[in-house]
């Protein structure tokens, strides 16, 4: 009787273990959550809602990269309710540098904001640096150096001038 519940008891007790660590195990975070602060600073920026169109890399080699930082604006427009995939100015733009290391990490981008008929209302170059301890997440540390880019946007005079309210 014992012999018959070996094989069925065996590959169930292996599954639950494999459970136990897999919820043990820590997945990496979601670097494109709205931020508190580039929340605050859209809601400050008294802005109408935006759409997000293409983004590209100065250089193909980085199209993860530049889809990254769409994914980043897109998210926190979102998050403050700012987005509109239908709207009558959208945001483009051109990742030209990004440098991630475990330490430190520095983006540009060019961002451009159309209206109706393709008129560019606002054109500009922004770049950010940020530095983290050894033992930081650096996952996490980077993506909030895009974070951060896409902050600089939002309280940019020329962007709020670009899409008032």
């Amino acid at each position: 009787m014992t012999q018959t519940l070996l094989p069925r008891v065996v590959p169930a007790l292996v599954l639950a273990a494999a459970a136990l660590v897999a919820g043990c195990a820590q997945t990496p975070p979601d670097s494109t959550t709205t931020t508190v602060d580039n929340f605050s600073k859209i809601k400050a920026a008294g802005i109408r809602p935006v759409a997000v169109g293409d983004f590209q890399s100065v250089n193909d080699k980085r199209p993860t990269e530049a889809r990254f930082l769409k994914d980043t604006l897109t998210t926190e427009l979102q998050g403050a309710g700012m987005f509109d995939s239908n709207a009558g100015a959208s945001i483009q733009g051109t990742l030209v540098d990004a440098d991630m290391g475990k330490t430190s990490g520095s983006v540009a981008a060019r961002f451009i904001v159309t209206v109706a008929g393709g008129r560019v209302v606002y054109d500009r170059e922004l770049r950010t640096s940020s530095t983290w301890g050894a033992n930081a997440n650096v996952t996490r540390e980077q993506g909030n150096v895009y974070s951060k880019l896409v902050g600089l946007l939002f309280i940019d005079p020329g962007f709020r001038n670009a899409v008032p309210r």
